[in-house]
């Protein structure tokens, strides 16, 4: 209504400046070839008043506010796309078209063979995006400066599932689009991809994002570990502009995947873990048996975050651990909080509605410290810097 309102006082200035410019040009006829008029005569330039409006720029103020067909501009901005920081959906609409089709359709026949993908491929995003922001750094294998990269930290690794894919799928994008599309942005939208291939609805991702040239094993610090607590990881989150109910929303990516034993076996020897319920306790006892220190890690059996539906992104994840049967000590700790609890409990009561806010946290993710415009690179493969 309000915007009717200003285009119909809009629509009565012109017709105002339709009506004076009319009778200016008729009394100037006679003048016009020596640059005057009855009512300028003798100059050749009919001085205005400053901000005067004439119908040719009152005419450009009108498409400036409202655009073809009377629509507002940021409506038919919203329309084609929302952008932010450089960022905007369709950014490859006509330089690589069928981008997103391909990468979903790579995606798709990894993940037919392998379901295992949504929880590899969701956690390279996350380790990806949270340490230097999404520019694909956790890809490399090594860096010109010759220091460790992401993915040898200990908190990346052997855990690590999912860059053959990513690899494969910058080969066919290559293939149809040679250096154009960016390894950040592919990780994105395959991320998006293998979300909705376990339970979510289909959403828009914005793209834009360019490649990294630096990645170093020492910055992996900044993730959440499996032993920290609500304020600590509320800490975390916080500095990377994310609330505590982003933080929880953002847990539930453990609906799919597991862990392996070495991440929860501080809950299961010399003390037993209270507060861990006491069937899950032995189960996990029997899975993971006590092993020497020291022993190699990369043989540790891998338990499912969320036995009920372990391929599936769904809330049942929050009902496990509203029972106290949350695998972490970080996943318990989301109970134990009263601040997490409230948030948990939300979650677990309204699984449509935790779908909803854990698409739209992803795009926000997504967005995360980005490198656009002229920054960075558009890698030729996503392991290797450009040289």
């Amino acid at each position: 209504m309000r915007n009717y309102k200003i285009f119909v006082a809009l629509l009565l200035v012109v017709a105002t400046v339709r009506y004076v410019n009319a009778t200016w040009n008729l009394q100037n006829v006679h003048g016009a070839n020596q640059g005057g008029g009855r009512n300028f005569p003798g100059g050749g330039h009919i001085p205005r008043p400053r901000n005067f409006y004439g119908r040719q720029n009152m005419l450009h103020r009108l498409n400036q506010v409202y655009g073809a067909n009377n629509v507002p501009r940021q409506q038919q901005q919203q329309q084609q796309g929302n952008t932010a920081g450089g960022l905007r959906e369709g950014f490859y609409s006509t330089t690589c078209p069928n981008v997103e089709e391909i990468v979903r359709d790579t995606v798709r026949k990894h993940y037919n063979n392998d379901p295992t993908l949504a929880a590899g491929i969701l956690r390279l995003f996350f380790h990806d995006c949270f340490v230097r922001g999404c520019d694909a750094s956790l890809l490399l294998d090594r860096t010109p400066s010759g220091e460790l990269p992401e993915k040898l930290a200990s908190a990346n690794g052997f855990t690590l599932h999912g860059e053959v894919v990513i690899d494969a799928t910058k080969s066919a994008v290559e293939a149809a689009c040679p250096g154009i599309v960016s390894c950040a942005d592919i990780l994105s939208f395959a991320t998006r991809d293998v979300a909705v291939l376990a339970g979510l609805q289909n959403f828009p991702m914005v793209a834009g994002r360019r490649d990294g040239t630096v990645s170093l094993a020492s910055d992996v610090s900044v993730l959440p570990d499996p032993v920290s607590s609500v304020s600590t990881m509320a800490e975390l989150f916080n500095k990377k502009g994310f609330s505590l109910a982003e933080l929880v929303v953002l847990s539930g990516a453990h609906s799919v995947g597991g862990a392996h034993c070495f991440a929860f076996i501080n809950r299961l020897y010399n003390t037993t873990d209270p507060s861990l319920d006491a069937n899950m306790a032995n189960e996990l006892k029997n899975a993971c048996p006590m092993k020497p220190p020291g022993s190699d890690n990369t043989k540790d059996a891998k338990v499912d975050f969320d036995p009920a539906s372990p391929m599936m992104l769904d809330t049942s994840y929050y009902t496990q651990v509203l029972k106290g049967r949350g695998l972490l000590t970080s996943d318990h700790a989301l109970m134990v909080d009263s601040r997490s609890r409230a948030i948990v409990s939300k979650l677990a009561a309204d699984p449509e509605n935790w779908k909803s806010q854990f698409s739209q946290a992803l795009v926000k993710l997504s967005k995360l410290d980005v490198l656009v415009g002229t920054q960075g690179q558009i890698r030729q493969q996503c392991r290797e810097v450009n040289i």
